[in-house]
């Protein structure tokens, strides 16, 4: 059965060197049909603008240093908000074309309804922060998934520690203690106020209306 397409929000969790590349297409696309997209919400010179502060603060954080990669969150986040901004105004445009949406540049929702399949597994890392009791996790792009939990337990946890049935998130009883969640659909979280000293095992999940996707490898951090 056909639907109407729609400007897809998958850019959201692409990463940050893919929201690069995806920014420069969606840049090229709409410059060269401007005749389609005249007065687009947001000038084109400002997507510019956020699409290359987030390249060369991404280009910057590969140094490791925990400043530059704050800095590089924030320029992802203002990307994320312009860009979202703009596929509105794609949307609109777009009328349901699918036409009209790859001439954007963005990318259109199938027109044909598919049967979900669970999320891969989530690709996690996670290291300490300089805040004291502060552990930071982010995920790569997690294809699928329309919700994300991120686990911080002082107990060691694997796979079969986390379940979602009918909606309902359950946790074995042997690491429910004191073991701190977070439900989101953010690639990137930060535990706080955790005990400093303690080793905390940080794991994540996807997932969406069929299912779980498998748990991330279990990564163990001492909270600073």
């Amino acid at each position: 059965m056909d639907r109407p397409a729609k400007v897809s929000l998958d850019f959201v969790i692409l990463s940050p060197i893919q929201k690069g590349l995806f920014g420069d297409n969606v840049i090229s696309e709409m410059t060269e049909h401007t005749s389609v997209f005249v007065t687009p919400d947001v000038p084109l010179a400002n997507l510019s603008t956020a699409n290359d502060d987030l390249k060369l603060k991404t280009q910057q954080a590969l140094s490791g240093d925990k400043e530059k990669i704050q800095e590089r969150d924030v320029a992802e986040q203002k990307w994320i908000d312009t860009f979202r901004k703009e596929a509105e105004y794609v949307q609109r445009i777009a009328a349901g074309s699918k036409l009209v949406i790859t001439q954007s540049g963005y990318h259109s929702t199938s027109t044909e309804t598919h049967a979900a399949t669970k999320p891969d597994q989530a690709d996690l890392d996670a290291w300490g922060n300089k805040g004291k009791g502060s552990i930071h996790a982010e995920l790569k792009t997690l294809k699928g998934a329309k919700g994300l939990v991120y686990v911080a337990s002082p107990q060691p946890i694997d796979s079969t520690s986390l379940s979602l049935k009918n909606g309902q998130l359950r946790i074995a009883k042997e690491v429910a203690s004191d073991m701190e969640l977070i439900l989101t659909t953010k690639r990137k979280v930060d535990f706080q106020g955790l005990v400093s000293g303690q080793t905390y095992y940080i794991a994540a999940l996807g997932f969406n209306t069929a299912g779980v996707g498998d748990i991330s490898t279990v990564i163990d951090v001492v909270a600073p």
